[in-house]
Parts: structure tokens; sequence; C-alpha cells
């Protein structure tokens, strides 16, 4: 699979149009194909990555960004790693009362190998997850 299959599959069965014109946007930057291949890479985190961006540039709760903006910092997700965006990994845990809470995983030469087996299987087990960029 190239990237820009990896990509047309991640965006498969998704409707907000605003991440299907970004996706759109990426698919015609064909210099960024290897890029579209890393896996630390995803569309949710690009859309969170995007909606943090977006909410600096709010002035009392309202930003426009022009798309080639929100292009630039889509190309720039894929094209930098998460460390240096400042992305930490995070994973969902039960407390004692049921509760869950996001834990920060901390990032080892072994953090790709480890936990991988049991997130598989949850995201097998999940229906196609819709991304927004509009949702808080």
């Amino acid at each position: 699979m190239d990237g820009i299959q990896r990509l047309a599959e991640m965006i498969k069965g998704q409707k907000d149009k605003s991440l299907i014109k970004i996706v759109s946007y990426l698919m015609l930057q064909k210099d960024m194909e290897q890029d579209f291949l890393k896996e630390e890479k995803d569309l949710k985190e690009m859309a969170e990555y995007i909606k943090g961006l977006a909410k600096k540039e709010a002035v009392n709760g309202v930003a426009i960004i022009e798309d080639e903006i929100v292009f630039s910092w889509a190309r720039e997700y894929f094209t930098k790693s998460n460390k240096e965006l400042g992305i930490k990994k995070t994973k969902l845990e039960k407390g004692k009362h049921g509760d869950v809470t996001k834990v920060e995983i901390e990032d080892d030469e072994f953090g790709s190998i480890f936990g991988t087996i049991t997130e598989d299987i949850e995201e097998k087990k999940d229906e196609i997850e819709q991304i927004s960029l509009f949702a808080a």
C-alpha cells in the first residue's frame, strides 16, 4: 500500500466535509507520499492537532482560518514527528471506580512494541469512528 492509498483507507466512511476537503488536498501532494505511511500518524490525531492550533488563533472563542493555513497545518502534521509537534501518546485507563481518564504514555524505545495488541483488538471492535473538526 502506498501513502495515498493509506489516506484513502483512513477517510473511508467519514462524513465531515472539512476533513474530506483536507484529505483530498493531501492526496494531491505526491511529494508527501512517504509521510502518509508513518504509522504514528492518523486522521483523528491530525484533526486534533489542527483544532488545537485553531483554538490558539481564536479571539473570544471564534477563529476564521484560511484553507491554505489549514492545509499547511495538515502538511506540517504529516511531515514532522509527533515529538517535534509536541504530541504525546495517550491511552484510556479505567480507575477503581470505573471512571475513565487519559494517561500519557512515556515515549521510550519500546513504545511502539508494547500495548499495540490490545489497541488493535479495540480498534477492530469499534465501527468507523466519525472525526469532526468542529466538535469540541
